[in-house]
């Protein structure tokens, strides 16, 4: 009864909010683009001018809510954007520069481009500035600024644990265990990688769904990992494969499938009409960064095993998986393979396997701040 109530309330807040969010925010050549979770108008946009004797601000007021921390974008001849939640149902958009500008907006759908006339960004890095270890002492501003993104905060969460040993193994192994070792092998590449880190569990302990995301929340983290390792009762010896998934109402038979195993704990007090609802009221809300960050992870992963180890891919795809539901910053469920499979069943018990996949993991990190600093 505690938790159908704690889920009327959340539902009510969400029904509350802003109908229009801001799920991401990236940096162009010229300024920057705004995506949204539906489609947007001209309207939503209020814009004025503030003037002082060397600085002139073109702020842009949104009817909307940001989803994620503020961010602050850098072009050359000291111009300078910053996006921030200044009250609630309201982002502010500041356009800070020396000299008069005559920027404007386009919108498409559920995107909306500020251009900046004669602005060029400084905060865009090549894969081989980010990835090199040889960096001369006098770094150039690029650099500068790709060592800056790595100033990021992580919350990894092992799934299972406790007294919920999760999906079990061909060789009897919980998913619990495999899964914590692969997080504690991700925490430390991501530390080495400048990253700050934290687990919501680094030992066997019992977590609930929702305190996971209240963990990452309360961090105010910018990513939100959640490991898993998949198993099926049927088919055992076809289905297989590494696949990573963001939060959506389930499209396929076979996400629902997943997701009703990881959402086992929490949900199997809630009829099927009231978690839908509750999914369809939150599933809009990260959509669009957390598909980008699933795609980077996913590809990061393949990449990484793919070097020693044959690897099917199960691709990116969508769930509803109660895990992410509460997480406000971009966030992936990530399927590491099928313990109930013969070959996969055995290879997610090897260190090498689990290192492998961890060093994946955090390359797709690297590739998503990379387009999303």
């Amino acid at each position: 009864m505690i938790r159908i109530i704690f889920c009327i309330f959340i539902y009510c807040a969400f029904i509350n909010a802003s109908d229009l969010k801001i799920t991401s925010i990236t940096q162009t050549n010229n300024g920057v683009s705004l995506f949204f979770n539906k489609a947007i108008k001209a309207s939503a946009f209020k814009a004025f001018t503030l003037k002082n004797n060397d600085e002139i601000r073109y702020v842009y007021d949104i009817s909307a809510d940001l989803l994620g921390n503020a961010r602050v974008f850098e072009f050359e001849g000291d111009v300078i954007v910053k996006i921030a939640q200044n009250a609630p149902n309201k982002v502010r958009l500041v356009l800070s520069t020396k000299k008069e500008l005559r920027a404007k907006w386009k919108y498409a759908q559920k995107k909306a481009i500020l251009e900046i006339p004669n602005a060029k960004s400084v905060n865009k890095v090549s894969i081989a500035s980010l990835f090199d270890t040889h960096k001369k002492e006098n770094k150039s501003t690029t650099n500068t600024k790709a060592e800056s993104t790595k100033q990021k905060i992580i919350v990894i969460d092992p799934g299972h644990g406790g007294k919920d040993c999760g999906a079990v193994g061909i060789d009897k192994v919980c998913e619990k265990t495999i899964v914590l070792n692969i997080g504690k092998y991700l925490s430390e590449e991501l530390k080495k990688r400048g990253y700050k880190v934290y687990m919501t569990r680094s030992k066997d302990v019992f977590i609930s769904l929702r305190d996971r995301t209240k963990f990452a929340n309360n961090k105010n983290a910018d990513l939100f990992i959640s490991i898993h390792a998949n198993a099926v009762s049927e088919n055992k010896t076809k289905l297989q494969g590494i696949e990573s998934y963001f939060l959506s109402t389930a499209r396929s038979e076979r996400a629902k499938k997943v997701a009703a195993l990881e959402n086992k704990d929490d949900t199997e007090v809630m009829n099927y009409f009231s978690k839908q609802s509750f999914l369809n009221t939150l599933n809009t809300q990260r959509i669009v960064a957390s598909n980008r960050l699933a795609i980077d992870i996913q590809y990061g992963m393949l990449q990484s095993v793919k070097k020693n180890y044959s690897v099917v891919d199960g691709g990116v795809r969508e769930g509803p998986f109660w895990v992410l539901v509460g997480a406000i910053m971009p966030s992936v469920l990530i399927e590491s393979g099928y313990l109930t499979h013969p070959t996969e069943g055995k290879r997610l018990t090897k260190s090498s396997f689990q290192k492998a996949l961890s060093i994946g993991i955090a390359n797709g990190v690297d590739g998503y701040f990379l387009k999303n600093p």
